[in-house]
């Protein structure tokens, strides 16, 4: 559709008959004010960064208006999105994702075209043309390389990615147990230097094991459902909280109460029969999970994120450009026309 484009205070639609040299879209209705070029063009919605982008243009004015240039200006805007997966755990599944969009070119001049390279066709001059498109707005792709590199990841991601991503994973995998087979886990395949070990000990007080070696670790962290340990009860206050009691034989245990069994298992381990499930529920003792959170605190970024079955790491990062072009035509007044239909070129 052609669009006149017309200012002025007050807007009239009147008839009128006048007579021109050419074609004059304004000789059967014409409205009061400035008149400005009519324009339209044609072009792809997709072309290659560096490269050109080719357009066919078509516009006009009125009889008394002499057509001086016309430009193509361009506003360009940035799709970023970010992302990292957790491949570290098994039942525990999280990834971070940043996605954004912004302008990073506001409207600029991308080429100028004299008024003697367009034809007339009878009806409107017709300019076949071309622009090129800047080749800094190439896209970027960085998806599951096999190597992580450091430089490249601080250049795409932002500073707080990685301790952001590590504090998410080691708050939930330690807040309670339930990740407790995700936890059992990383102690036995991750390799925990023997000084990490000495080093919690020490902070905490305690004589957890110092073993690295993967065979020797899944045989300390261990559950022995068919042998009883001891026992515990179930006592509840005032305010309805409960609280659990071991004791290491049934007798211990006040009357009238319901009496459990504790099955043998590691140290930092509690693992018993319980009512509300009907069956055994595993722990990590509650002592023990600062120690825990400290040990699987140490593990960097990179190797939470290593994708063992694909050997690559699960980061995603794509940035796309679009650019917003419009076509412009100016008058020997220096008054402008524009296509005002909204195009948009995805650059590949």
């Amino acid at each position: 559709m052609k669009i006149f484009n017309i200012l002025g205070s007050v807007a009239i639609v009147a008839a009128l008959v006048t007579s021109c040299a050419i074609h004059d879209p304004f000789a059967d209705n014409m409205e009061i004010g400035q008149v400005v070029p009519t324009v339209s063009w044609e072009l792809s919605d997709v072309a290659k960064a560096g490269g050109y982008v080719y357009f066919k243009a078509k516009y006009y004015t009125s009889s008394d208006h002499t057509i001086d240039h016309s430009e193509v200006w361009g506003l360009v805007t940035r799709t970023t999105s970010a992302a990292a997966t957790c491949r570290l755990t098994k039942a525990f599944s999280y990834t971070k994702t940043i996605n954004s969009t912004d302008t990073v070119r506001t409207d600029v001049k991308l080429a100028s075209y004299p008024h003697s390279k367009a034809e007339w066709d009878g009806h409107e001059y017709v300019l076949v043309d071309s622009f090129q498109v800047s080749s800094t707005l190439a896209p970027v792709s960085w998806v599951e390389p096999e190597t992580f590199d450091e430089e490249r990841f601080e250049m795409y991601y932002p500073a707080s990615f990685q301790q952001e991503f590590v504090d998410h994973v080691v708050n939930y995998l330690t807040k309670d147990s339930t990740y407790y087979n995700d936890m059992s886990s990383i102690y036995i395949n991750y390799d925990f230097t023997a000084e990490q070990f000495e080093e919690l000990n020490a902070k905490y007080g305690l004589s957890m094991p110092t073993e690295t070696e993967t065979g020797n670790k899944s045989k300390l962290w261990f559950v022995n459902p068919d042998v009883v340990d001891h026992y515990y009860y179930i006592t509840v206050d005032e305010n309805g909280v409960k609280t659990e009691h071991e004791i290491a034989t049934p007798d211990q245990a006040p009357a009238g109460v319901n009496v459990y069994e504790v099955y043998q298992s590691c140290a930092w381990v509690y693992s018993r029969y319980s009512d509300d499930t009907g069956g055994r529920i595993t722990s990590i003792r509650k002592e023990y999970m600062p120690f825990w959170k400290d040990l699987i605190s140490q593990i960097p970024f990179k190797d939470w994120i290593y994708n063992t079955s694909d050997k690559n790491y699960s980061v995603n990062f794509t940035r796309n450009y679009i650019l917003y072009p419009t076509f412009r035509v100016f008058d020997e007044t220096g008054k402008m026309g524009k296509d005002t239909e909204t195009k948009q070129i995805a650059l590949n």
